[in-house]
C-alpha cells in the first residue's frame, strides 16, 4: 500500500509540473467521434482543485473525454483505464492501467504446441503427446501509461507505454512504447499495415491466421484530409525472416525501412470505413557463392473495412497480397517464408507469393453481450520450381473461430471461444486441430 500511495504521489507531482508546462486546455477531436462521458465506474483524481470554486464532476468529464480521443479501437487495444488524473484546468492528463486476464483451454486431435491457435504449428502427424492437452494461462495481462499535455509549441503531446508478461518465461515485455504530436509517431506500436477494426475480438491472443499485425519501431504520419479521409505512411524498422541455402546465401542486416501506407474513407459518423493499403520493402542478402550483396523486392497490396450493418452488428474483413511479405500475416510471421532459395540460381533468394483473406461479423446484443464469429485462410504459391525441393513446405491454412463475451460489471468479463484450425502442405499432408477456450477478465 506504501508503494502504491508513493506512485500516486509521484503522478500527482509529475502533472502538477506537467500542467505548469502546458499551455491551454486539450480539447476533444472533432475527427474523433467516439467520445466517451464521464461515468461513475472510473476513478478520476483533480490535482489542486477547489470544491468552492471548480465543478469537480465536470473536470472529470472532461478529463475522460479528452483521454477517449487519443484511443485507439480495434485488435488487441486496451481502451479508456479506470483511474485517470488531471490538472484543475485539464491541460494535462495522465492514465494508468491495464487487466488481469486469465485463460484456460483444452485442445484436442492435432494439439498445436503453442499457447496462442497458430494454424501453421498444427501437427501433420497424430501421436499419443498431441492427442490432448490441458492449457493455462496469465501472461497476457497487462499494464499501460499514457500522459497527454497541451503545449504551446507543438500542441497536444501523447506518451504511451504498454506491457504484458509474454516475454520468456512469463517476464514482463515491451509492447508499446511511443510519443505522438501534430499527426507524428516516433516508436513502437502497431503496424502502419494493420487495420485494427478488420479483425475480430478473440480470447485467441494471436488472432486469425490471415491478419496483419506487428508491432513494429517506426516514424509515422497520420493525417486527416477531411471528416471522411484519411491517409498515413511510415518507415517502419525491416524484419527479415528467410530460409537460407546452406552456406550459399545468409540474411545481413537490413539498410531500408519498410514503407507502408493507406488512404482510408469513413462513413457513417465514424462507424463505417474501408481502406485501401501498400506496403513495400527491399529486403538484403549476401550470396556467397557470387561475393555479392543482393537485394530483392517485396511488396504488398490490402484492402480492409469495417462496416455498420446494423446498430447491434458489424461486417469486418480484409484480403492482402503479395510478395517477401510473409513476415506481416500472423501465421508466417517468423517462419522463413519473406526469402527462400532460387532453384535455378545457387546462391540467390526469392520472394514468394502469398495471399490472406478473412471475413466475420461482430454483434453486439446489448452493452453486456457481444459475439463474434470469423473464417481466415493463408495460401503460398509456388515460385521458380521451390516446392519440388520441398514437398513437406506448408502450402494453405485454414482458421475459425466464434465466441461468446459477457460483461458482469464495467470492469470484469468472461468469454468463452472455439477454434478449428486446418493445415496444408505442397506434398497433401493435412492436419486439423480444435481448440475450446475460457477467459476470466478483470480490468483496470
Amino acid at each position: 500500500m506504501k508503494t502504491f500511495n508513493a506512485l500516486l504521489m509521484t503522478a500527482a507531482v509529475g502533472l502538477s509540473s506537467l500542467g505548469a508546462w502546458a499551455d491551454n486546455p486539450v480539447s476533444a477531436s472533432a475527427d474523433n467521434p467516439q467520445r466517451r462521458p464521464h461515468d461513475k465506474r472510473n476513478t478520476v483524481w483533480i490535482i489542486g482543485s477547489d470544491p468552492r470554486t471548480d465543478d469537480v464532476w465536470i473536470l472529470k468529464g472532461k478529463a475522460i473525454d479528452i483521454y477517449a480521443n487519443t484511443v485507439k479501437e480495434g485488435f488487441q487495444q486496451s481502451g479508456v483505464p479506470n483511474f485517470i488524473i488531471s490538472d484543475r484546468a485539464n491541460k494535462a492528463v495522465f492514465g494508468i492501467g491495464g487487466f488481469v486476464s486469465f485463460r484456460t483451454a483444452y485442445d484436442w486431435s492435432n494439439v498445436i504446441q503453442n499457447k496462442d491457435f497458430v494454424t501453421y504449428d498444427i501437427p501433420m502427424v497424430k501421436t499419443p503427446t498431441n492427442k490432448q492437452r490441458l492449457l493455462m494461462d496469465a501472461g497476457t495481462s497487462r499494464l499501460f501509461f499514457k500522459t497527454i499535455v497541451n503545449t504551446k509549441a507543438l500542441g497536444q503531446i501523447e506518451t504511451y507505454i504498454e506491457t504484458d508478461f509474454r516475454g520468456g518465461d512469463n517476464v514482463l515485455r515491451l509492447r508499446e512504447a511511443y510519443v505522438s504530436f501534430k499527426g507524428l509517431t516516433f516508436g513502437q506500436t502497431a503496424t502502419t499495415f494493420a487495420d485494427l477494426q478488420a479483425a475480430p475480438n478473440t480470447i485467441d491472443f494471436q488472432g486469425p491466421n490471415a491478419y496483419t499485425y506487428n508491432r513494429n519501431l517506426m516514424i509515422r504520419y497520420h493525417l486527416h484530409i477531411s471528416p471522411s479521409w484519411e491517409f498515413a505512411i511510415a518507415a517502419e524498422m525491416p524484419g527479415v525472416s528467410a530460409t537460407t541455402p546452406t552456406q550459399a546465401a545468409y540474411v545481413i542486416p537490413q539498410r531500408v525501412p519498410d514503407i507502408p501506407l493507406y488512404f482510408q474513407y469513413n462513413w457513417n459518423q465514424g462507424r463505417s470505413h474501408l481502406r485501401a493499403s501498400g506496403l513495400l520493402r527491399t529486403m538484403n542478402y549476401y550470396d556467397n557463392i557470387g561475393q555479392h550483396t543482393q537485394t530483392q523486392l517485396g511488396w504488398g497490396a490490402m484492402l480492409s473495412g469495417n462496416i455498420a450493418l446494423c446498430k447491434a452488428a458489424n461486417f469486418f474483413g480484409q484480403i492482402v497480397y503479395g510478395e517477401g511479405v510473409e513476415n506481416y500475416i500472423q501465421d508466417l510471421n517468423g517462419n522463413g517464408y519473406d526469402l527462400v532459395t532460387d532453384p535455378n540460381r545457387l546462391g540467390r533468394l526469392q520472394t514468394l507469393p502469398a495471399m490472406g483473406w478473412l471475413a466475420g461479423v461482430q454483434m453486439n446484443f446489448s452493452e453486456n453481450w457481444q459475439m463474434n464469429a470469423a473464417y481466415s485462410q493463408v495460401s503460398v504459391w509456388d515460385k521458380n520450381n521451390y516446392f519440388a525441393q520441398a514437398p513437406d513446405t506448408y502450402r494453405l491454412s485454414q482458421y475459425i473461430v466464434g465466441n461468446l463475451f459477457y460483461n458482469i460489471s464495467p470492469a470484469f468479463n468472461v468469454g468463452v471461444e472455439y477454434l478449428y484450425g486446418t493445415r496444408k502442405n505442397v506434398n497433401g499432408e493435412k492436419g486439423h486441430a480444435n481448440r475450446a477456450q475460457m477467459r476470466v477478465q478483470f480490468n483496470f
